[in-house]
């Protein structure tokens, strides 16, 4: 019978410390919700290049004032990836009272054709925005044929593939010189210079090789007092200069 009564005095105090454990949770509960200490004060946009901070915070629909513990972040997340420019978005609580939003942006890597207006590319083939050809100084990509889809979607066209592929693997200073790039029949890849010089890549492989070479091939030319027809570079290892005079030169 000892026993017994010691089990329930021990049972009785257990519950005792239950009612109070949930008590002091609801109480701490209702305190940080109540409390002006975890009031959001500060929207920090992180990763950020082409949108400002303005527009992102705006997108995100998050105010300050609210209690962060009462915001639901992931209607603002949503909301920002609806955006064409973001890439991956992260919406995190930094307590006390911060909210951070981390994006990854789409970085736009050449310029499509939509009648008389142009449309900037991602090298995954996304349409980011509308732009002008010579604020961007992103390549124009040609030969193409396509239907113009929504800002966000992607642009479905045989042959935009290889002119990515060759954008994104060749040098950056190569790119930067860059004022069209061609796709013709069986995916063969023209490249234009913004001087005019006609440079043959032949198929999207070899990329990194080619540009290598054409790089260097730009450099020497540079140094030369001379007119180039083209510069054949559709056999990585057997790169070829054609001067005005019809001549060849490796």
């Amino acid at each position: 019978m000892a026993g017994l009564s010691g089990n329930n005095k021990m049972n009785k105090g257990n519950l005792i410390q239950s009612i109070f454990f949930i008590f002091f949770i609801f109480i701490a509960g209702y305190t940080l919700l109540q409390s002006s200490i975890f009031n959001v004060k500060k929207i920090l946009v992180q990763g950020n290049q082409y949108l400002t901070q303005e527009k992102i915070k705006s997108v995100s629909g998050i105010k300050a004032g609210v209690n962060i513990f009462k915001l639901n972040l992931e209607p603002a997340a949503v909301n920002l990836k609806l955006m064409p420019m973001i890439k991956e978005v992260q919406v995190v609580r930094s307590l006390p009272a911060t909210v951070v939003i981390k994006v990854a942006e789409r970085a736009p890597s050449g310029l499509l054709t939509a009648g008389d207006r142009f449309i900037e590319i991602d090298e995954e083939g996304v349409y980011l925005k509308e732009t002008s050809a010579g604020v961007s100084g992103l390549p124009v990509i040609t030969g193409l044929s396509y239907d113009l889809p929504d800002p966000g979607q992607v642009v479905r066209a045989e042959g935009l593939e290889n002119a990515l592929e060759v954008i994104s693997g060749l040098p950056e200073e190569v790119v930067a010189g860059l004022s069209e790039v061609y796709v013709g029949g069986n995916g063969q890849v023209t490249v234009y210079t913004m001087e005019g010089v006609q440079c043959r890549l032949g198929q999207a492989v070899q990329i990194k090789t080619k540009g290598e070479m054409l790089s260097g091939i730009m450099l020497e030319l540079s140094k030369k007092d001379t007119r180039v027809k083209y510069i054949d570079l559709s056999c990585a290892g057997q790169p070829v200069v054609y001067y005005e005079n019809n001549t060849g030169a490796i």
